[in-house]
């Protein structure tokens, strides 16, 4: 009767995840469009205002496996009355912020609140939806996601036209207060979990420290070298924290969800290959903009057009591949899907300053539908692969795996192109420099995607 109720309302409780996944992704892509702005109203630096950005980052990280956790025990309904009510509270402080230090601060809280709906999102869209649904459940998800990630370039613009930079976290007020009516209203018949199901958090704990310490010393590295004492003293932080969470994780009266959940090779293969793929589109479309904007003259505005694609693909294709692999499986669509991304990102590596619009268009179209085959279908094997009481905390490791593959990315990707600038720096001029780091930069990625096409051809292709 349980499971008949919840699937019976599957769709109102979808829209409940729904409205937190798209107020998160819409608030990340206005904020893109408005840190000039912000910048320059409260007059500090570009390094500092980064951390408007850096400090949400790093709370996310740092906290969706242990809400992830959190979630066994107190369910759905309080994950999301929680986090909606953090998120709306630290928008109204986004709002009310004069400083730079306050506004960071607000997006800490904002960050709190975020952290506990996106470690749940896929969990709940797993358990609500029926095993012959998972992929269509998912693929609207994902749809969602490419909502927000294509409403917030052009709002965002169209707001700073009009009105304060404050404004683009007020819009998150509204949408923020319907969801929490809706999770008041429908959570309240959703079944409650065991409450005495004891909350083993010292892993998540541990990996949180770890996470946050890591991520912490490699946003230092455009300010010190490698070889700094503060950024030396946070790896190795993290490197205590993480040997910590697989000591923890290897005993079962500790463990989170345990180190044997490692045998499951369809579980570790997906993980492996979520990685390598925001790794891989992290790590090559951040120089997209610099190359469209610095190397070709395009204003920003022409920037955000083009970067669209990508969303668009993703919202289009997520959920037709979504339920085409409820019918023929996994392996084929994700290895093909890593496969055309590896090829996408080739075209983009022999973009130059004399490339036409149309080559442009149709190496990030190419991008854009590898990742958009590859995702669901990844997803959805990956949610399948494990048990139930383990859905909400391997929800938050998807989330955790896939921002750790995008900072990961892009932090390689800055590095290396860095470093081949400084290489190549007795080169005629500084486009042909840019020609050339660029396209030595997204060769490795175009090497990380085919690798993720190998590792997903060894997956099982169903879950029965």
């Amino acid at each position: 009767m349980t499971k008949e109720f919840i699937q019976k309302n599957r769709y109102k409780f979808f829209t409940i995840g729904a409205i937190g996944t798209f107020m998160g992704t819409l608030d990340g892509s206005i904020l893109n469009v408005a840190l000039p702005t912000i910048a320059g109203e409260l007059d500090c630096s570009i390094d500092t205002v980064a951390w408007v950005i850096l400090a949400y980052s790093l709370t996310l990280v740092s906290l969706m496996m242990v809400f992830g956790a959190w979630t066994e025990r107190r369910g759905y309904a309080f994950a999301y009355k929680f986090g909606y009510t953090l998120f709306i509270t630290g928008s109204i402080l986004c709002v009310f912020a004069q400083s730079i230090g306050t506004l960071v601060v607000a997006r800490v809280i904002q960050a709190v609140g975020a952290a506990m709906f996106q470690a749940i999102g896929t969990s709940m869209v797993t358990t609500v939806f029926p095993p012959e649904e998972r992929g269509k459940g998912i693929g609207m998800m994902v749809m969602v996601v490419s909502a927000g990630l294509m409403t917030g370039p052009p709002l965002g613009g169209f707001i700073l036209d009009i009105w304060p930079w404050q404004s683009i976290f007020a819009i998150n007020i509204p949408i923020g207060l319907f969801g929490l009516f809706l999770a008041f209203m429908y959570f309240r018949d959703f079944p409650k979990p065991d409450g005495h199901r004891k909350m083993k958090l010292a892993g998540a704990v541990a990996l949180a420290i770890g996470l946050a310490a890591g991520m912490f010393g490699l946003s230092l590295l455009d300010k010190y070298p490698i070889s700094d004492p503060r950024i030396l003293s946070l790896w190795g932080v993290a490197a205590a924290a993480l040997l910590a969470f697989f000591y923890f994780e290897g005993k079962p009266e500790k463990a989170l969800i345990g180190l044997d959940i490692l045998k499951n090779r369809q579980f570790t293969t997906a993980l492996t290959a979520m990685l390598l793929m925001f790794m891989a589109m992290a790590g090559s479309l951040i120089l997209i903009p610099f190359y469209l904007q610095n190397l070709l003259g395009m204003p920003p505005r022409t920037v955000g057009l083009f970067l669209i694609l990508l969303p668009v693909l993703m919202f289009i294709l997520a959920p037709l591949s979504g339920r085409v692999s409820d019918k023929i499986g996994y392996r084929w669509l994700t290895a093909g899907g890593m496969a055309t991304l590896a090829a996408g990102l080739y075209m983009v590596s022999g973009l130059n300053e004399a490339s036409t619009t149309l080559q442009i268009i149709l190496a990030l179209i190419v991008v854009g539908v590898g990742i958009g085959i590859f995702s669901t279908p990844n997803t959805s094997a990956l949610m399948g692969s494990v048990t139930e009481s383990q859905r909400a905390v391997t929800s938050g490791i998807i989330s955790t795996n896939r921002n750790i593959g995008m900072a990961m990315g892009i932090a390689i990707s800055t590095a290396l192109f860095a470093f081949y600038e400084n290489r190549f720096a007795d080169l005629t001029d500084k486009d042909t420099v840019f020609v050339a780091s660029f396209e030595r930069v997204v060769t490795i990625f175009i090497v990380l995607a085919l690798l993720g096409a190998v590792v997903s051809l060894t997956r099982k292709n169903r879950l029965d």
